[in-house]
Formats: structure tokens, sequence, C-alpha cells
């Protein structure tokens, strides 16, 4: 994976665009737990945006529990505390050494049961979304579009959730989704797309045809299909 770099906002979305850079470079481990990060003037001038946008982006990064002000000293990336974390974010860094093996064993216990339920859930507008999810990844592929791609496979996994219509499910997606973003970057980066476009349509046969029990074996397939090609290489 390339390694993230400070570089200049355009004036679109700018507060957006300041957090997202900013929490990335705690999520990519650039700026480590106990480091200081530099002051809101040079972030200003890094990033070519107003003190306030970046005093913007710190707060919101302070009430995630990722950064941490020290009165007269500045902000410090917070050392993790992941049962405080938990209900904003948790970034894959706090998961210490053996992230992506959690990471796997988190995905196969939950979308396992996920596809089951979507499986025995879905209405026909459901499948037809999850068909065009399926279209983008496809198209992402030939278009060499990785990044795409990642997009496209999260919001598939994303929405096999939302079908399920369990609100926990759900939700905890949604907290977890940095995590699950990092995860699914470095598999594609690993793997590539034929894989995931396999399985994928897999999954979606049998979610299509309610059979619950194909649903779940092929999505336990899939993920461990990801993880023992991810430890090998």
């Amino acid at each position: 994976m390339q390694k993230m770099s400070i570089k200049p906002i355009k004036k679109v979305n700018v507060g957006e665009q300041v957090f997202q850079q900013l929490k990335g470079l705690i999520i990519e481990n650039e700026w480590m737990p106990g480091d200081k990060i530099p002051s809101e003037n040079e972030l200003a001038e890094m990033l070519n945006v107003s003190r306030i946008t970046v005093r913007q982006a710190l707060q919101k990064l302070n009430t995630l529990g990722l950064l941490e002000t020290r009165l007269g000293e500045g902000s410090f990336v917070k050392v993790p505390d992941v049962g405080e974390s938990m209900n904003a974010l948790i970034p894959t860094m706090y998961l210490g050494n053996n992230a992506d093996l959690q990471v796997f064993e988190f995905r196969e216990i939950i979308e396992t049961e996920c596809a089951r339920l979507a499986a025995a859930r879905a209405a026909k507008e459901d499948v037809m979304d999850l068909e065009t999810i399926l279209a983008t990844m496809v198209r992402c592929k030939e278009n060499l579009d990785l990044k795409g791609f990642g997009r496209a496979d999260l919001d598939f996994h994303f929405k096999i959730a939302q079908i399920t219509k369990n609100d926990l499910i759900i939700k905890t997606n949604s907290i977890l989704r940095d995590v699950l973003e990092h995860s699914m970057e470095e598999v594609i980066d690993k793997m590539g797309c034929e894989d995931g476009i396999f399985y994928h349509d897999q999954i979606l046969k049998a979610i299509d045809s309610h059979d619950e029990e194909t649903a779940m074996k092929v999505m336990r397939k899939h993920i461990r299909n990801n993880a023992r090609h991810f430890k090998t290489t």
C-alpha cells in the first residue's frame, strides 16, 4: 500500500476533505499513537486552508477519540483504548499486530449469518440493488479502477447487511466502516478482482433464490479464501 502524504486541499467540501485526510494519516499509521502532530498554523499552511477549518477537523478527531489536546503542548495521537473508541471508530491500527486476522474472523462470524438472513428476507428490489453493485464491480475491473472496485465490493457487503433489516448489524457495520474499508483495499491489492466477482455472483444467486444454506456456505468460503490467500502473501 502507498503511504499517504499531506496534500493541498481543493476548495470543494473543504472541511470534510481536511478531516478525511488527517484521519487517514492516523489510520495508515503515519501519525502513530503518542505522536505530536503539527500545529494548527502548520497544518493550515500544508493543506492550504484556514486555521478555522483545521481546528474544526481536529475537534472532530478529538470527539472520535483519535486525538487528545494537551493545554500548552498541542495535539497528540491518542494511545488507543478500544472500549472507549468503539462508539465512534476503530481504525485497523487499534487491533494490534493481528489486525488482519481479527478482521477476517469478525467478517466470517458476522457476514456468514448476514448472508443467511439476506437470503431469507431479500425483496426483488434488494436483489436488483446487488445486481447494480456487482455490475459496478465488473466495470471497475475492466477499467482497472481498483479503488472503485474496492468501494463497490464493500457496498455489496454493506447492502447484504441492510437486507437483513437488523439495525444492530447495520449500525455495527457503520461503526467499523473504516476498518473494513482498509482491510478490503489490502485484500484487493494482494488478490485482484477475479475472485471477488466470482464469489459475489454466487452469493447474489443464492440470495435471489432465497437459498439460505448456500448463501451461508458461499460467503464463508469467500471470506476464508481471502484470509488464506492473505496469510500466504
